[in-house]
């Protein structure tokens, strides 16, 4: 079970990271046009947060099933 979450969060940190560039940034485009966020700095925020704390997951438990 851990190592599907691990896979997820592994094709999710490629699904986030791959298109941020610094020209162009279409993750953050994306959630700013929902209209969830008020202004684009909090969803810069939010796609920030979102990016480090899946690296944090992916990291955290590749560590765990190395020691499992």
């Amino acid at each position: 079970m851990i190592k599907i979450i691990q896979l997820l969060s592994g094709l999710l940190i490629l699904l986030i990271v791959i298109p941020q560039t610094p020209t162009e940034n279409i993750v953050l485009r994306k959630f700013n046009e929902t209209g969830f966020f008020s202004n684009y700095k909090n969803a810069k925020q939010f796609v920030d947060i979102l990016t480090w704390s899946l690296i944090v997951i992916f990291i955290t438990l590749t560590f765990i099933l190395n020691f499992v």
